[in-house]
């Protein structure tokens, strides 16, 4: 099917653009990349739900972004190594791609003919110029999501019971490192676009995305890249090691400093790093995988975290979906090796993870893909909100300060819900 496309030498608020033309459409998606260090396309949209994944096939169009027709959505975690569950996806043949560094709004759309895409095309031109830049009117017209109290599926000594768990699983050898998680769960009000509106504002974050899939809507501000791939290049950037942040600059240096000479993380992220090394092998091209970035530190609205760039080149006999097989379940999310790993948490965990630790992102018709880790997000159905938290478990873990952790990270979502969290 032909790709069609036209660009916009005009400008206006992505907030105003989304709230427009797909506020409340089912399907709607908006995948935020304004924070993005280097490659700042965002892409909004809606989707018809679906449970196929694109057939690769060239696209011949020369588009100055990544991103092309195919489709959007959620990964969840899946409980086999390469099982990919294709429950939360949305087929999206026409979308706006927002180049913010260019100033410049792209009409995208793979579609039958070319008067299909000039009628999307006007008809959305028409919506956008009377938008106007009431970004605040339209915000204040969606009731905030509110969530008066998060309850942990672990109360805080039955984690802590279950880290030491792990640790006996790591001191028998059956594996080295353990990515243990729980969930915080809520009753909600009001509507989770403005939950995201102002998440996006308060936290930003390279990969944010709000999807709506029938009748889950998903928010997210991951920091983390689990895959991209780009003709054969394929790169994943796994997070490991975690520090809070601090108001007092120089506080927050020495932070920043500590959490860079830590042992006990440096070495947990060097296992992962090992671990998604063997993964890429198994689809690149012999002595082509290679770590780009090691332990290096990155700091976030709330947290430093330590990550790590590790990429490949495909073999010509392997595709983008055997490179996102070989590696899924992220090992940033397993734990090591991925395989014993991932039996020893179905054994401790109190409940499935559902998307979280899962893959959130884009799948073109010609390949390409970027997901992020299904991290630092909330998901709503039926007037719950459920949030996934977690941490790597070494044998040098201390579980007192592996609960504090993950108080941490679930700190962003649960206060812009203005929620007290019971753990």
């Amino acid at each position: 099917m032909p790709l069609y496309w036209e660009k916009l030498n005009g400008w206006t608020a992505i907030t105003d653009t989304f709230i427009t033309l797909y506020a409340n459409q089912p399907g709607a998606f908006w995948l935020d990349r304004e924070h993005h260090p280097t490659n700042r396309h965002s892409i909004i949209g809606i989707g018809v739900p679906t449970t196929e994944l694109p057939n690769l096939e060239e696209q011949a169009a020369d588009l100055p972004f990544n991103f092309r027709p195919g489709v959007i959505g959620a990964f969840h975690y899946s409980q086999e190594p390469g099982d990919i569950s294709v429950r939360s996806l949305l087929r999206v043949d026409r979308a706006l791609v927002y180049d913010h560094d260019s100033k410049v709004i792209y009409f995208v759309a793979q579609v039958p003919s070319r008067q299909e895409f000039d009628e999307w095309h006007r008809a959305a031109l028409l919506r956008i110029a009377l938008t106007g830049g009431g970004m605040a009117a339209h915000e204040l017209s969606f009731p905030a999501a509110t969530v008066a109290e998060l309850v942990a599926d672990d109360e805080k000594n039955l984690y802590i019971e279950k880290i030491k768990l792990a640790q006996q699983s790591i001191a028998k050898g059956d594996a080295y490192q353990l990515c243990l998680t729980t969930r915080l769960r809520g009753e909600y009000t009001g509507d989770p676009l403005s939950f995201f509106l102002r998440l996006r504002k308060q936290h930003p974050a390279p990969y944010s995305s709000f999807l709506r899939v029938g009748e889950k809507t998903i928010v997210s501000i991951s920091p983390e890249l689990f895959i991209s791939v780009h003709g054969d290049r394929v790169l994943s950037s796994p997070i490991k090691g975690t520090r809070k942040r601090s108001s007092d600059a120089k506080q927050d240096i020495e932070l920043m400093n500590q959490l860079g000479q830590d042992p006990k993380e440096r070495a947990e992220n060097l296992m992962i790093v090992d671990l998604i090394r063997n993964d890429l092998s198994v689809v690149c091209q012999a002595g082509s995988v290679t770590v780009d970035s090691l332990l290096a530190v990155r700091s976030y609205s709330t947290v430093h975290q330590l990550v790590s760039d590790v990429s490949g080149k495909l073999r010509e006999d392997q595709t983008s979906l055997d490179a996102f097989k070989a590696l899924f379940p992220g090992g940033s999310m397993t734990g090591a090796p991925k395989a014993s790993a991932m039996k020893i948490l179905a054994e401790l965990e109190s409940s499935p993870r559902d998307i979280y630790s899962g893959a959130l992102g884009y799948v073109c018709a010609n390949g390409d893909m970027e997901l992020a880790m299904v991290i630092r997000t909330a998901v709503f159905e039926n007037q719950q909100v459920t949030i996934g938290i977690g941490g790597g478990i070494t044998a040098d873990s201390q579980p007192a300060s592996e609960h504090e952790e993950i108080q941490l990270k679930a700190l962003a979502l649960a206060d812009v819900l203005g929620a007290r969290v019971r753990w």
